[in-house]
């Protein structure tokens, strides 16, 4: 059984699939990634004033072509054109043949495993994602898997800022509006919204949402009774400060989801390669990079040295994983306009 998983689509004009992207689908069971765009509906309006990647109108055909079997929808541009684009981006990619996961009309369509030729995808977003756009019990959305920040400081620091909340009249208006039920009490302290606790020096905690992570493990438990392997798919916007690198919460969390029995854990969000981790039986790739990337800032990467033109292809060949480079079309048009601003 064969599987390959590419990085991140981002498809606003023809794409001339490179021969080493063929070769590597050629002959696979099932094929990945991550369709990072919205297939609105007529009449639909962005929900957002940059960055904003409506698909081309043969954005699916293109894929197909390639041999893609599995679409990732979770992710920060599904959301795009608000629920709309969100409902029909779903109904256009299962009308086309792939199998969906991520995003959905509920909270139970989004987490399903996509299954298609023995191969389950399971896709998640790790935000950050607006609240209206994480799917509910009735309502459409993608699939969460939130990560949560908590800035820790040392005991001093964080007298200062209880100093500050109290002199300002913050912990005053924040009591008021509890009490009144405007607010939630926080669950640990903060510091003007910002999730505080102590440290013995300055750092970012990482911790994920457990509610998130119990429904993932379900999914996974789920999709393994049904499908010989799986792939869950997270896509992340809470990136390293060091863009070489992929972010600390990364690799332990994907661990874990290894351990919950996912044969592979791959990620997006960042335009750039990371190396893979190969375990006994699993790989955790925490960025594949961009399989096709249509952005107007393709100059400003070139002149920072930004390698988003370097992607990766991780390859199941039925008894190890590998991860082979990649190398990514440049666009033809450079996609100018403003709202596909990148």
């Amino acid at each position: 059984m064969r599987i390959v998983a590419f990085g991140q689509a981002v498809i606003h004009e023809p794409v001339d699939w490179p021969q080493d992207m063929r070769d590597a689908a050629a002959g696979a069971y099932a094929a990945i990634c991550n369709f990072e765009g919205c297939l609105p509906p007529a009449g639909a309006w962005p929900v957002k004033r940059k960055t904003v990647h409506p698909a081309h109108e043969d954005a699916l055909a293109m894929l197909g072509s390639l041999g893609i079997t599995h679409l990732a929808l979770a992710n920060n541009h599904a959301w795009d054109y608000g629920h709309a684009g969100i409902v029909n981006t779903r109904a256009a990619v299962a009308d086309a043949g792939f199998a969906a996961a991520g995003a959905g009309s509920t909270l139970k369509e989004a987490a399903a495993p996509a299954i298609l030729n023995g191969l389950a995808l399971i896709a998640a977003d790790c935000g950050p994602t607006p609240d209206w756009a994480i799917a509910g019990a009735s309502t459409p959305g993608i699939n969460p898997l939130r990560m949560n920040r908590t800035i820790g400081l040392p005991h001093s620091d964080i007298e200062r800022l209880r100093e500050i909340v109290r002199e300002t009249g913050e912990a005053d208006l924040r009591r008021l509006r509890q009490d009144i039920g405007y607010d939630r009490p926080a669950e640990g302290e903060q510091f003007y919204h910002l999730a505080i606790e102590e440290a013995e020096s300055p750092r970012e905690i990482w911790r994920c949402d457990e509610n998130d992570f119990e429904r993932l493990a379900e999914s996974i438990s789920t999709a393994r009774q049904q499908a010989s392997k799986t792939v869950v798919a997270l896509h992340y916007h809470h990136w390293a400060s060091d863009w070489s690198r992929p972010p600390d919460w990364f690799v332990p969390l994907a661990h874990r989801i290894a351990e919950a029995g996912a044969d592979a854990v791959i990620g997006t969000g960042p335009p750039f390669l990371y190396d893979a981790i190969i375990l006994d039986g699993a790989a955790i790739a925490p960025s594949l990079g961009n399989l096709v990337f249509h952005t107007a800032r393709g100059d400003k990467y070139d002149r920072l040295g930004h390698p988003v033109w370097k992607g990766g292809i991780l390859v199941f060949d039925g008894e190890r994983w590998s991860l082979r480079p990649a190398n990514v079309p440049r666009p033809a048009c450079h996609a100018a306009r403003e709202t596909l601003d990148r």
